[in-house]
């Protein structure tokens, strides 16, 4: 059906700019060695709620997805439909794997912007690789995702 086609565009959309939004903005306050700009991306992203959305927005998104598939006679076996699982599925694995360290990272530098921890502390652990390799990896998978679902090459 239309309508769960349209929501799952809305919903992915929403998730990705959740995601990459505030992603790239930890890769920036990182890579510039800011502790106070990544603080305040910290408190920005907790006030924001954009973990919350962008989970909300996926979830939201891989229901309609199936429920494209599902009204609209698609197999869900689909060659472009397995690729788009497992890119999905990259994308979890990064985030549980760089993406916790980013968040951790940026309590710390909350703490450090309050006067509780050394800032010096917090600009050690800035690795801006490790940053900047989580944003990257994300916006490939989502352009890989995006072309797998609007071309569907195999």
């Amino acid at each position: 059906m239309p309508i769960f086609k349209a929501l799952h565009i809305l919903s992915m959309f929403t998730m990705v700019t959740a995601f990459a939004g505030s992603n790239f903005f930890y890769a920036f306050a990182i890579a510039q060695r800011d502790v106070r700009a990544l603080a305040w991306v910290q408190r920005t992203v907790r006030r924001g709620f954009f973990a919350v959305t962008g989970l909300v927005a996926l979830v939201a998104g891989i229901v309609f997805g199936l429920l494209t598939a599902a009204t609209g006679g698609i197999d869900f076996f689909k060659p472009w439909l397995i690729v788009a699982y497992v890119l999905v599925a990259l994308f979890l694995v990064n985030s549980a794997l760089l993406g916790e360290r980013l968040v951790r990272l940026g309590d710390k530098a909350i703490e450090a912007d309050a006067g509780k921890r050394a800032t010096d502390d917090v600009v050690r652990e800035m690795a801006p690789g490790t940053a900047i390799a989580f944003f990257s990896v994300n916006v490939v998978i989502f352009a890989a995702i995006i072309a797998d679902m609007v071309l569907k090459p195999f």
